[in-house]
């Protein structure tokens, strides 16, 4: 039936719209215009490259794709594309990890801006406290990427980048723009952005926003969780960038912070006794930086960045301190790096050499037996063109004084064999480094155990692909891609404590089409992944991972003004543990639309809705995901 559901609805959504760009070469630039052209990019190589010449598998999320999307935050955003696994446990504010080619989500690297967010304690990012309000763009790269950005790039690289000063949308050299809206279950929004250029040539972007939401009972009656109230969500918001070009380069400065409040539920059963837990949570996020690009020559560049990143967490249970808890995390570093191009003959080549440097530190009501490291790398990226070929080679040490030291590398080749069509294929190995709660938690009555003998996991990545741009208007990418891990961290037997023993090996192929029609006015774009993710000591499925992934998306400039979109997404049931018994989570479909409509040049009105069908699902055993979601707003720029 469900199978039934998702071809009917594919067609369904052809005729009416979706939201555009799952293609690797394809931007859209307006309601009506899509241009298939190269797309810059700054996350595969650490610096500015087309797609093509990364030679890794890209996916783009531009500021008008999140526009047109009916999803009301950014775990609801990434999962909408081929390649992108996410698992939430409830609706908007909860906890939401995101996996690439069935790594974890501690193995899949999560920056903004460049900067790492993840918290040092569990080793992932709070997704749900990214509001799309302050994001701009996000560049999706799959395949191991450690020898560019160092520890936990084995899965890949979402690079989350926040809005700046560059545009205005009415082409003023300043502009204000501000939204509210209203969603269903009942909650609420606004957000206001000033962005644009200053009279002494400042470019600035200033952004605060609010969200709230009812929500509703995440914990569905498996999960052993007893509590049946509303889970609801309340958000604050601000970020900023600002810079400056000079003569010599460029001085730039960005930052965000969010501070929410989630609900969940705390009470839990055991052996048939209830007992009361933590069932709110204040969660702060943060990361600035500031950075200075140095032209020395046209064609040799230095940059030099200093930044800090903050997760703090503190959960409890209003009237009752026995069960409140902090987990608070910072990082602080510093980056240097310098890029010089130069020619050969007909060849292009780029050399960079840099280093970072970072400081971890955890200050939490638990007390590690260790509350801080240093981590240290230097890098090397080696970049040539020749005519029709694009090679890319790194080489990178990471010295972190908790084990040691970890060398990755990675070489790619890309090579157009006739105009518009491109194959390339690449190499690459990653490291994780253990979270300090593998390596330094103090247990939890004889359980869960940190172990300082960890060893880092370790990864080689395969990737084999061809993209056709067969006209203007269309685009196919196909890649097959394996990756194996090592020295995987789990838990001993008995959970008491933290082991390196399980190997992993994951294989799969992903494609992703992309077609424009009645002149541009009908983008559409379709997705597939097929993974096989083995737990070679056991020869079973890795749990919670998916197996089978269909996208579908349409965009259709109806008239001037109005403007429909929708996306369907498939996903094939999933083990929720490693030993393939059930329970099982079983395969789900999901249709969402939305409709823009410009009532003038200055403002628009946005109807939005996620789930259309109201299906009934869960990407975690025991916590339901959302239903159908309503949002209506009204946007305006002046």
């Amino acid at each position: 039936m469900r199978t039934t559901l998702f071809a009917g609805s594919v067609a369904a959504i052809a005729i009416l719209a979706s939201q555009g760009a799952f293609a690797q070469d394809a931007d859209t630039v307006s309601d009506s215009d899509v241009v298939l052209a190269p797309i810059t990019v700054t996350t595969p190589l650490r610096r500015t490259s087309t797609i093509a010449q990364s030679t890794s598998t890209v996916t783009v999320i531009t500021e008008q794709d999140i526009e047109k999307s009916a999803a009301p935050d950014l775990p609801s955003l990434l999962r909408k594309y081929p390649g992108v696994n996410i698992t939430t446990n409830g609706g908007q504010g909860s906890t939401a990890s995101v996996t690439l080619r069935s790594a974890s989500a501690d193995q899949t690297l999560v920056l903004v801006d460049g900067m790492r967010v993840a918290s040092a304690t569990t080793g992932t990012a709070y997704l749900s406290n990214i509001p799309l309000s302050s994001i701009q763009r996000v560049e999706i790269v799959e395949g191991a990427h450690s020898a560019q950005w160092g520890a936990d790039a084995i899965g890949g690289v979402i690079n989350i980048i926040t809005k700046d000063g560059s545009t205005c949308e009415n082409g003023k050299s300043v502009c204000t723009t501000v939204e509210t809206g209203v969603t269903w279950p009942w909650g609420g929004f606004a957000n206001g952005t000033v962005r644009g250029r200053s009279e002494s040539g400042v470019d600035f972007n200033i952004g605060l926003g609010i969200l709230g939401t009812e929500g509703y009972d995440f914990t569905a009656p498996e999960s052993g969780y007893l509590e049946p109230d509303k889970d609801g969500f309340l958000q604050g918001s601000f970020n900023y960038s600002l810079s400056k070009d000079f003569e010599w380069g460029r001085l730039y400065t960005s930052g965000f912070y969010s501070r929410s409040n989630p609900q969940f539920d705390g009470l839990y059963s055991s052996y048939g006794t209830l007992y009361p837990g933590a069932n709110e949570s204040l969660q702060t996020n943060a990361a600035f930086k500031v950075g200075a690009d140095i032209n020395h020559s046209p064609d040799w560049t230095s940059t030099f960045e200093i930044y800090s990143a903050l997760d703090y967490s503190k959960s409890f249970l209003k009237g009752d301190d026995a069960y409140n808890s902090d987990f608070n995390t910072s990082r602080y570093g510093f980056s240097a790096s310098t890029k010089k191009e130069f020619v050969t003959g007909d060849v292009a080549n780029t050399l960079t050499f840099g280093g970072e440097a970072y400081d971890e530190h955890v200050s939490s009501s638990t007390d590690y037996t260790k509350s801080s490291r240093a981590v240290g790398a230097v890098y090397t990226q080696y970049a040539l063109e020749w005519e029709a070929l694009d090679l890319n080679a790194g080489l990178r040490y990471d010295g972190n004084e908790d084990f040691g030291g970890a060398l990755t590398y990675n070489i790619g080749v890309g090579y157009e064999i006739v105009d518009g069509l491109t194959a390339r294929a690449s190499f690459a190995t990653g490291f994780k480094a253990p979270t300090f709660n593998e390596l330094y938690y103090p247990g939890y009555y004889g359980y869960y155990l940190g172990n300082p003998d960890l060893n880092p996991e370790r990864s080689k990545s395969y990737e084999v692909g061809v993209n056709w741009a067969a006209t203007d208007s269309s685009s196919v990418d196909l890649v097959w891609f394996q990756n194996f891990i090592n020295d995987m961290i789990d838990y001993t037997s008995d959970y008491a404590t933290y082991t390196n023993i399980d190997e992993a090996t994951v294989s799969g192929v992903r494609a992703t089409y992309s077609q424009s029609l009645i002149a541009d006015l009908l983008d559409l774009d379709f997705g597939l992944e097929y993974r096989l993710p083995k737990d070679d000591s056991s020869d079973e499925y890795i749990a919670n991972q998916n197996r089978l992934k269909l996208t579908a998306g349409a965009s259709y400039a109806a008239t001037d003004r109005l403007n429909l979109n929708g996306d369907i997404e498939y996903v094939a049931s999933r083990w929720t543990n490693q030993s393939n018994a059930n329970p099982q989570l079983g395969d789900y479909t999901l249709v969402n639309v939305s409709a823009l409509y410009a009532l003038d040049d200055a403002s628009n009105v946005k109807l939005a809705v996620e789930n259309l069908f109201n299906e009934d699902y869960q990407t975690v055993y025991g916590y339901d995901a959302p239903g159908t979601t309503v949002t209506v707003a009204y946007k305006r720029t002046f």
